[in-house]
């Protein structure tokens, strides 16, 4: 029985490595061929040792100005946060307590907007932007991805809020607490850990947002998902550019997860109790 449990042990671990592996290689093929001369890239043989080079994240960077884009990118990323998840925790809120039918399907009502391709919403959008003279500025991509993940954000909030019981409403009421009280003193300190995985995953979807920020900006609004796909395969160089900047993409999210799984974990696992 021990010797069978040892070798299920075993076999898992393997698997979780394996599957590690295979996750991981992407990236690190990707980062070897960012460091790499684009004639090492485009070698027939690949070669594993080679002398690495930081010349393409430095023609990336400095000389191709993605810092521009990298700023427009924080700033439209760290916006979206700061609207839409305190917008989704007191909306699910007031939506949740209501209880009303209208309430739920209100709530429900909003899924509609997800369910909508997004090429479908993206002319109208454009046409829109265009005729209020916003095309191409970070005022509009905010208020359209904000749009775009308002829903997502409503009911993930609402599954983590449906944990909390009414009695802590009730018992903040009879010492004294009004609306504004009960959820600034009460709910919000008790959600926190749905509040920071809402905010991970709205930090998430925002940061990745293309088709929005392809169709909407140009030059001055541009964000670093579409300025990297500047950089097709019509040149040899492009190559190892568009790795570079794949893998500058990637590594500030793979950061920002490494330091907050732990509230993710969290806040999934309580918002899996109920609702």
């Amino acid at each position: 029985m021990k010797r069978k449990r040892t070798l299920t042990v075993t076999f898992s671990y393997l698997a979780l490595l394996l599957i590690a592996v295979v996750s991981v290689f992407p990236l690190v093929y990707t980062f070897m061929i960012a460091t790499k001369q684009p004639v090492e890239a485009f070698s027939t043989t690949f070669q594993w040792i080679f002398k690495p080079t930081f010349e393409n994240f430095h023609t990336l960077w400095i000389e191709r100005g993605f810092t521009a884009y990298l700023k427009n990118t924080l700033i439209v990323t760290v916006s979206c946060v700061l609207i839409s998840v305190p917008t989704a925790t007191l909306g699910a809120y007031g939506l949740i307590r209501n209880g009303s039918n209208f309430a739920t399907g209100l709530l429900n009502s909003t899924l509609m907007l997800r369910m909508f391709p997004q090429m479908l919403l993206a002319i109208p959008y454009y046409m829109i932007a265009t005729k209020l003279g916003l095309a191409d500025t970070k005022l509009i991509l905010i208020v359209i991805v904000v749009a775009s993940n308002q829903p997502f954000a409503l009911w993930l909030m609402r599954g983590f809020l449906v944990t909390i019981p009414k009695e802590l409403d009730e018992a903040a009421r009879i010492d004294g607490c009004n609306m504004v009280q009960t959820v600034t003193k009460v709910i919000l300190p008790v959600a926190k850990p749905g509040i920071a995985t809402a905010s991970i995953f709205t930090f998430l979807l925002s940061y990745n947002e293309y088709l929005f920020a392809l169709i909407l900006t140009q030059k001055k609004a541009m964000t670093l998902p579409v300025a990297i796909g500047q950089y097709g395969a019509e040149d040899l160089s492009y190559w190892t550019l568009s790795a570079a900047g794949v893998v500058s993409i990637v590594i500030p999210i793979c950061l920002i997860m490494i330091f907050l799984q732990k509230y993710l974990v969290k806040g999934m696992v309580a918002g899996a109790v109920k609702g």
